[in-house]
């Protein structure tokens, strides 16, 4: 497991149509890592809830140094804040 300083690109309202469950109250939080993560297709990524602040109900790699988070309710951050991530390669069941 490597943990990374991340800081939050943009935290944005998911439109509701644009998902299968249709949920009004979801957001998009958006983030760059310090650095690229190697095998980025294949890792897991853990946030600490009390820097999020709102429900987390998934992320994942968008690119090597970049990460969207989808929460139910708005979390505080904004653009530029710090954030720590966890990264840690996926095991096979």
């Amino acid at each position: 497991m490597k943990r990374a300083e991340a800081k939050i690109v943009e935290n944005k309202r998911e439109d509701p149509g644009s998902e299968p469950d249709h949920a009004p109250n979801t957001w998009l939080v958006e983030g760059k890592l310090e650095q690229d993560i190697l095998d980025w297709e294949t890792v897991q990524l853990d946030f600490r809830s009390s820097e999020i602040e709102a429900e987390i109900l998934e992320s994942s790699m968008s690119e090597p140094d970049r990460f969207i988070i989808r929460t139910r309710g708005k979390s505080p951050l904004q653009r530029g804040d710090v954030i720590h991530v966890d990264v840690r390669e996926r095991t096979e069941d």
